[in-house]
């Protein structure tokens, strides 16, 4: 099942909040912090228009099929580090694609999309992250199915 992948615009808008509510709704599954605050909607809507659209510093791809948005994708370039050779690189957040289309190639067409728009960025990115939230297996395997290698894990603290 093919898909059509292009950046958003700004009249993708209400469509991408639904998409966003199926990837945090699929968050707070692991962790309750996920669940949205009063206002999430709007606060969303103003950090894409406002600091997603026509930026060089991030965009968000979206996948169109049978007249519907069905997978989304957010990437920034993060700068590079003080201290460590980490240099500027890629960050991708919110992958999502709709149940109906797993499993199809919409979800790699969307990474597909971002590691061409990093690999053109004036800044010279050659690679990038993702997270994964502990103990969602399943995306574990994608992003090592697509070669993605697991560099680091973020513990937490309860205080």
């Amino acid at each position: 099942m093919a898909a059509q992948v292009r950046q958003a615009k700004r009249d993708d808008g209400s469509e991408l909040i639904d998409l966003w509510h199926g990837f945090t709704d699929h968050l707070s599954e692991y962790d309750d912090r996920y669940e949205h605050k009063d206002e999430a909607n709007e606060r969303w809507l103003q950090y894409f228009e406002n600091q997603l659209l026509d930026s060089k510093y991030g965009t968000v791809f979206v996948a169109e099929a049978d007249d519907e948005l069905v997978g989304v994708l957010e990437v920034r370039v993060v700068g590079d580090h003080p201290i460590f050779r980490l240099k500027d690189h890629g960050y991708i957040n919110g992958h999502y694609v709709r149940d109906a289309y797993r499993g199809t190639g919409v979800g790699k067409q969307l990474l597909d999309a971002a590691a061409d728009w990093l690999q053109d960025h004036p800044r010279g990115i050659d690679f990038c992250r993702v997270d994964v939230i502990h103990g969602d297996e399943n995306a574990v395997s994608v992003y090592e199915d697509l070669d993605f290698e697991p560099i680091e894990h973020v513990y937490e603290y309860e205080l």
